[in-house]
């Protein structure tokens, strides 16, 4: 049959929809996993320690501090909320984050409203689309080094 004649396709708007490239299960547990073990940890009242600093096993299974990764994690969600216009509340991630820096004993009440933290980003993160967080923690890596190298921005 000549494509002059062939019947037109039905309009499906379904076939024309974007489709939001979200996380797959997989990268969010990889993701979240490490986060939630050190959260554990916390919960049990046993970390492990290197240089009187908490430290924990990140994403490369590396031993990396706990409080930096902390303020880092509440750092780059600040930028997504920002940007999308997320309203979550970080400052129990960066008490929790300080008292691990300074060494002042941890309560219950902290660890918990930072696990709820953890939670909240956990759930925005499952609805952003992988391009908007990929670009945002790209960001904060490019922040990180710049602090590392104690570079200040051009004026």
């Amino acid at each position: 049959m000549p494509k002059s004649k062939k019947p037109r396709r039905k309009y499906s708007p379904a076939r024309h929809q974007v489709k939001k490239n979200t996380p797959r299960m997989d990268s969010i547990y990889l993701l979240f996993q490490p986060i939630y073990t050190a959260f554990d940890r916390l919960a049990d009242g046993e970390i492990e320690v290197s240089r009187g600093k908490p430290i924990f096993k990140d994403f490369y299974n590396e031993w990396c501090e706990l409080a930096p990764a902390m303020d880092g994690w509440a750092d780059c969600w600040e930028r997504i909320c920002r940007n999308q216009g997320i309203d979550i509340d970080l400052e129990p991630l960066r008490k929790l984050a300080r008292k691990l820096d300074y060494g002042i004993p941890l309560t219950e009440d902290d660890v918990s409203a930072g696990r709820a933290v953890i939670d909240e980003t956990r759930s925005a993160f499952v609805s952003l689309p992988v391009e908007v967080t990929r670009a945002h923690a790209v960001t904060e890596q490019i922040q990180i080094e710049v602090d590392r190298l104690n570079l200040k921005e051009a004026a």
